[in-house]
Formats: structure tokens, C-alpha cells, sequence
């Protein structure tokens, strides 16, 4: 006979801990020249989709699917604009980055950025629990290896609106991601994602 679950919220509240919430993050990416997006002014941003690509196979009138090659996306942040401290200079190092992969007057690569003068960003999703006067630990993290600039968003301006802050867009390709799962509320040690961390079955 299956499991039964219990319909008592008793039960469910034995079971779920409090959820995360998508709004505790931290960001660290350093940008050429000294640059860097900060945690207060990185405003949103989804942690990198990862994928493997599927190889069909068909026999008589089915299809059978072999995993394939892994692929990554573009990866694009929202970044708050500032009128002064660090970050009013965020969107001059974004066009300064952009300039030197391409300028736009001469089109040549400044030296040391014909290949995107690649950088490691790392992206963190951080609990909501922590001890009074404690950092909250962090949930899950992220390093993308190989991160240069493809595209700065417009900035929208109207006359029209109210009640808003002026945001804008940066994305970057890299070239792949080294997810890890760390501090006190893993279970997991700090240990990168496809390292053995279930116990090795017993041969037979």
C-alpha cells in the first residue's frame, strides 16, 4: 500500500521550513579597469539556467532521447542606476568594457580584449534566517567562469512617468558555471554539485 499523506497542516508545517525568498542575494563581479556591480545596486537577476541538449533517436515509430551536449544561455542582470558613488560609474565601465572588446570609432580591440578580457563573476542566493548580529548563511552559490560584456540595455527615458527608479540591463556570455551549495543550512559541505556526496552503493 502507498504512503498515505496526511491532510492535517500540523503535517506540513512538520515538513517545510520556512521557504527562501528571492530577494536575499549578493553579487560579486569586478569589471575591467576597477569597476565592480555591488550587491545594493545589482537589482535583479535569475540565477543561470544550466541545460543539456536531447539527441533523437527513433525506432519503429517511437523516439528514444540521448542526452546530447550541454549548452549555456546569455545571463543578463538589472542594475539600479545611482546619481553618485560607485555606482554612477557602473554604466561607464560597462560602455568602457564594451568599447575596448570593440570601439566604435577606429573598430579594433584595445590590448588584452580581443578575446572580451574574460572575468569570474559569482552570484549567491542568501537565507532569510540568521542569529541577531549574524550574516545569513548562504543558500546556494553560483561562479560564472568566463564572463565578458555582449550587450548594455537602453535606458528608458519618458516624460510621462512617475513613481520610478531608472534601471538598465548588462548581459554576458561565459563560458561555463561552477555551482556549489555551502554553510550551515546545507547538508552538503560546501561540496560542488556532481561531486559523490550520496553514499556509494555496495557491489553486488
Amino acid at each position: 500500500m502507498a504512503n498515505e499523506i496526511s491532510n492535517s497542516i500540523d503535517t506540513f508545517k512538520g515538513q517545510f521550513y520556512g521557504g527562501t525568498r528571492p530577494n536575499r542575494f549578493e553579487i560579486v563581479a569586478d569589471l575591467p579597469g576597477g569597476g565592480l556591480i555591488d550587491t545594493f545596486h545589482a537589482y535583479a537577476f535569475n540565477l543561470p539556467e544550466v541545460s543539456i541538449g536531447e539527441i533523437p533517436v527513433n525506432y519503429r515509430g517511437r523516439t528514444v532521447y540521448i542526452p546530447g551536449d550541454r549548452d549555456y544561455n546569455p545571463w543578463t542582470i538589472t542594475i539600479l542606476d545611482d546619481r553618485s558613488g560607485t555606482a554612477a560609474s557602473i554604466w561607464f565601465a560597462l560602455q568602457d568594457w564594451q568599447n575596448k572588446i570593440n570601439d566604435h570609432q577606429e573598430n579594433v580591440s584595445a590590448e588584452g580584449f580581443a578575446s572580451g578580457n574574460r572575468g569570474e563573476w559569482t552570484v549567491k542566493h542568501l537565507d532569510h534566517h540568521a542569529e541577531r548580529g549574524k550574516s545569513p548563511g548562504t543558500l546556494k552559490e553560483v561562479k560564472l567562469v568566463g564572463c565578458w560584456l555582449t550587450n548594455i540595455g537602453p535606458i528608458q527615458m519618458n516624460a510621462a512617468e512617475k513613481n520610478a527608479l531608472v534601471t538598465f540591463t548588462a548581459t554576458v556570455r561565459y563560458d561555463y558555471i561552477i555551482p556549489t551549495l555551502e554553510t550551515a543550512t546545507s547538508q552538503n559541505n560546501g561540496k560542488v554539485i556532481g561531486q559523490e556526496i550520496f553514499p556509494a552503493q555496495s557491489k553486488k
